[in-house]
């Protein structure tokens, strides 16, 4: 079994040991009832003899009132009790392979492997083709990290049980793990096969299918768990994602909702809840949701990313700022972050800050429009020296022959209308749109710098005449026009 069903599987091996022992009880009491009927004359003796004294019952099996005990600590979830309990079993019950298996599986979700795997081995040694021991083995090995072990284990239950459902869907995890969504997919039908009706199985090769935009399997499969069980909070979430890629946003929110009504402590469920709720236009709703997001867990940077863009979208620049930062804090190698909040930086002026991020920007990602920005930062502080130490650094990084760097070698130089009319002519039979773009733009800021503000907007004039652009740039022409 895998761990999430380890318990239940357990009540249910603890409930076959109290049923077969109650069914022993039951023929016996059945046999006395017979010898009753058949002898009328002792069972008008017996019933004589009851009004003079009390019948005394007969004591529960010692594995019945042991199971029924360890049952008691497992309905509280109490693992550690049902195993310090095993220190009461009976001599006589001591060689009973059943309970053998069921401490092993407690030790397993104690996260106890080693005592799980000596349980499991100590089973081989009586039955060498136990697969429940095998198993148990199996996924002990897999949970410490020695995944030869695991292999090889796997393999050996494969061989007699080719779609034996554990270990199909451990193996479909990990070809997950790896990104091989095609093999997983495979391992999991394989479980299916197995097993038609494993809630694990299915929604695995759900997920799979989704992964691989086979979006009318993964609806038949998720349809499938939710006709069982109604409340199966991950089922209801990859509803959701189905109706966001169809763009039902409206009916993707209430799956996600729904999802979070059954596990409210899913941190993806309320990032997807509010992505849904912002392509409906309900800002609000969204921001708190992601918020919340934040609370469930304040160091992952995902939910802070999406308060950022949505603020930024807004106009509110200054909370997205506030969340750009948290991105920062929580996952320093995001650098579109660094490039973000440099920009917003820039925008208010604060030129000292925005040369901070853009520089942290470049760290990761040496892009020549990162120093030039720099360059203008430092210019507009005045501080030319500073904006040829950078231009100077970055023009030793570039091919001479390319057009970015005689871009970069305007900056540096004095300035010349043929230089600017040549290096123009060279921009315009730029046939790539983005790169272009950004060209202009920062032709269009050497002009504002040099205080040829008409110029300058002429430039961001046709920077922003651009269809879907795909750079920071386009922003900060933007601003440029208006300014």
């Amino acid at each position: 079994m895998i761990k999430k069903i380890i318990i239940p599987f357990i009540l249910l091996c603890i409930t076959f040991v109290i049923f077969s022992c109650a069914s022993n009880k039951v023929e016996s009491q059945k046999e006395k009832t017979e010898t009753q009927i058949v002898s009328p004359q002792i069972q008008q003796q017996e019933q004589k003899s009851e009004k003079k004294e009390i019948v005394k019952q007969p004591e529960e099996p010692v594995n019945v009132k042991f199971a029924k005990q360890l049952r008691e600590f497992l309905d509280k979830g109490d693992i550690k009790a049902a195993i310090n309990h095993f220190n009461n079993l009976p001599e006589e019950l001591k060689d009973d392979l059943e309970l053998k298996f069921i401490l092993g599986a407690l030790y397993y979700s104690d996260c106890q492997y080693e005592k799980a795997i000596e349980i499991a081995y100590d089973i081989l040694e009586i039955e060498p083709d136990n697969i429940d021991a095998l198993e148990l083995v199996t996924l002990s090995k897999h949970a410490m990290g020695d995944k030869a072990a695991f292999n090889e284990n796997a393999n050996k239950i494969l061989a007699v049980d080719p779609y034996n459902p554990t270990v199909n869907i451990q193996k479909a995890e990990e070809y997950v793990l790896a990104k091989k969504y095609k093999m997983a997919k495979d391992s999991y039908r394989k479980a299916l096969k197995g097993n038609p009706e494993n809630e694990d199985a299915m929604f695995g090769y759900a997920q799979m299918c989704f992964y691989t935009d086979d979006l009318k399997t993964a609806q038949t499969y998720l349809e499938k768990i939710l006709n069982k069980n109604p409340n199966n909070a991950s089922a209801l979430a990859y509803m959701g994602k189905i109706a966001y890629d169809e763009e039902n946003y409206l009916r993707a929110s209430k799956f996600f909702k729904q999802a979070i009504d059954n596990d409210s402590s899913n941190y993806d469920y309320w990032l997807d809840y509010g992505k849904a709720l912002r392509y409906q236009g309900k800002f609000e709703e969204a921001e708190k949701a992601w918020t919340y997001a934040t609370q469930l867990d304040p160091s992952y940077f995902l939910a802070y990313a999406y308060l950022a863009g949505s603020f930024d979208d807004l106009g509110q620049f200054d909370k997205a700022l506030e969340n750009y930062h948290k991105v920062i804090e929580t996952n320093p190698k995001y650098y579109y972050a660094y490039e973000s909040a440099a920009v917003l930086e820039y925008h208010a002026k604060n030129y000292e800050e925005a040369i901070r991020m853009f520089a942290k920007a470049y760290e990761y990602n040496a892009q020549w429009s990162y120093a030039l920005m720099i360059s203008a930062c430092y210019l507009k502080l005045g501080n030319t020296n500073g904006s040829k130490n950078v231009l100077q650094t970055q023009l030793k990084k570039m091919d001479r022959a390319t057009v970015e760097y005689e871009l970069v070698r305007f900056f540096l130089d004095n300035y010349s209308k043929n230089a600017e009319t040549t290096l123009k002519q060279k921009i315009d039979k730029e046939t790539n749109s983005n790169k272009k773009g950004k060209m202009l733009f920062y032709m269009g800021l050497y002009c504002e710098i040099k205080k040829a503000s008409e110029l300058s907007k002429e430039y961001y004039a046709r920077v922003t005449s651009m269809q879907a652009p795909m750079f920071f740039e386009y922003r900060l022409a933007e601003w440029g026009i208006q300014e």
